[in-house]
């Protein structure tokens, strides 16, 4: 594309976010609230960043620039006994990609619709979301403490391409919360959809769950609870994968005292697997007992379960401490894991916040965890990061930030791991606009393949407009 088109598009893009600047009369004006408690936001923002290497290739084929106008809205009503809300996001993006034609396009569109009803003895929830993403754009270390939690693939570390559309709905609901016995049911559906992409790790696939559970409440120190749960998975994968999960639990919680607590659980379940190459089926008793002691600063919990999984059982157990220290706070955890091969593994947690003086905060993460993924893979997960941020000024601040994240497939021993590092600079333009600016290093090492670097610099203009 010739230098003028490339011109006219970035001020395409320009246009339409000056376009949503111009905010109504009053809209962040100091209002009273109305009756029934109705709040707006309206978040914008524009970032324009460079990247000499976005797709980890090997070698990178030149510099992609991105100029990201994404505009938010959120909309709350709260009633006291009633709460709707509802959020909306999308990206205008102009993009210049090296042996691409530079365009500009509506990217990453968000929604999600929230009600909640809640009186003394029942709550209903509910929500549905959906939200799209480009993925030749995406950062691989975005929400990796959420893949890490729901099971991470060595493939989530991995560049790649196309776009994914997520559909995710929930209702719960829970009757008899005050009184002696009390019950609910809770169920859950997650699909994620794939297209324009060529990279076989993206397949669409479909999760469907329910539990039904009781509650029983014998006096006021001692608690049982009893669920019946379901889960269907299926995945469009090369072996067209379909998954069928049943268990049930019982379990008790007793306060032994004023600052102790334990809980005991025993359950059943049942996995049935079927693909193009055969079926199995795992089975067997899960169960778990955990005493917590609160303490003046925090509490003090051991932990030992008992699971099964696809790749067979494993056996757990933890200690972990949360503890507020003077100026931040401190949570770690430190246990063994055995898989159901007899491997013994270590396991391990470490969270910290510190504030010292004239407005410095540094945190640091540290986590070591095995789990089963989607596609039924015993992994090792190690995730992270180490941060600095400082006040210079009333109105401006900079941050300094390290993050690793490593999945290693056990039954292959082959790893895949993601570090960084990132420093911005922030600045308080007025009270209502923000501008910050800064650099991002990323390294990609994965086994069987040469390093990747990417190098990244980037400023973002904001604000975000209230209206009650």
């Amino acid at each position: 594309m010739g230098q003028k088109n490339k011109i006219a598009a970035l001020l395409a893009g320009t246009a339409l976010f000056t376009t949503g600047l111009v905010p109504a009369t009053g809209q962040d004006a100091d209002i009273a609230e109305p009756a029934g408690g109705l709040s707006m936001t309206l978040g914008l923002s524009s970032t324009l960043r460079a990247n000499d290497n976005l797709s980890f290739s090997d070698p990178s084929p030149g510099t992609t620039t991105l100029w990201d106008n994404t505009v938010t809205f959120g909309l709350l009503s709260d009633t006291g006994v009633a709460q709707f809300s509802l959020d909306l996001g999308g990206t205008v993006r102009t993009a210049s990609v090296p042996g691409r034609s530079t365009k500009t396009s509506f990217d990453d569109p968000s929604v999600t619709l929230g009600y909640q009803l809640e009186s003394a003895d029942t709550l209903l929830d509910a929500e549905a979301s959906y939200q799209q993403i480009s993925l030749d754009f995406e950062d691989p270390l975005a929400g990796i403490d959420d893949l890490i939690e729901d099971g991470l693939e060595p493939s989530d570390l991995d560049p790649t391409d196309g776009t994914r559309g997520r559909y995710g709905a929930m209702l719960s609901f829970e009757t008899g919360r005050t009184r002696p016995f009390g019950f609910g049911t809770v169920l859950e559906y997650d699909k994620a959809e794939y297209w324009d992409t060529t990279d076989p790790a993206n397949f669409d696939e479909e999760t469907k769950a329910a539990e039904v559970f009781a509650r029983l409440q014998f006096s006021p120190v001692m608690e049982g609870r009893v669920a019946l749960d379901w889960e269907q998975y299926d995945a469009e994968d090369a072996v067209q994968t379909s998954r069928e999960t049943w268990g049930a639990t019982a379990s008790l919680t007793y306060e032994i005292d004023a600052i102790t607590r334990m809980t005991a659980s025993v359950g059943y379940t049942e996995i049935e697997e079927t693909n193009l190459i055969g079926s199995s089926l795992r089975d067997g008793v899960t169960g778990g007992l955990s005493v917590t002691r609160d303490m003046p600063t925090g509490s003090l919990t051991a932990e030992l379960t008992t699971d099964i999984s696809t790749t067979g059982r494993r056996d757990t157990f933890e200690v972990r401490g949360e503890f507020e220290t003077p100026n931040g706070a401190i949570n770690a955890g430190l246990g063994a894991t055995r898989s159901n091969a007899g491997d013994v593994n270590v396991i391990g947690s470490l969270g910290y916040t510190h504030e010292l003086t004239m407005g410095t905060t540094i945190t640091a993460t540290l986590d070591r965890s095995f789990d089963t993924s989607d596609a039924g893979l015993e992994n090792r997960a190690t995730r992270a990061s180490l941060g600095l941020d400082t006040d210079l000024t009333a109105s401006s601040s900079i941050g300094f930030e390290l993050d690793y994240a490593e999945v290693t497939d056990v039954a292959t021993d082959t790893s895949t791991a993601v570090s960084g590092f990132r420093a911005t600079y922030t600045h308080e333009l007025t009270p209502d606009w923000d501008v910050m600016a800064g650099y991002e290093y990323r390294k990609r090492e994965a086994t069987g393949n040469t390093d990747r670097e990417s190098n990244e610099l980037f400023v973002t203009l904001s604000r975000e407009f209230s209206i009650r």
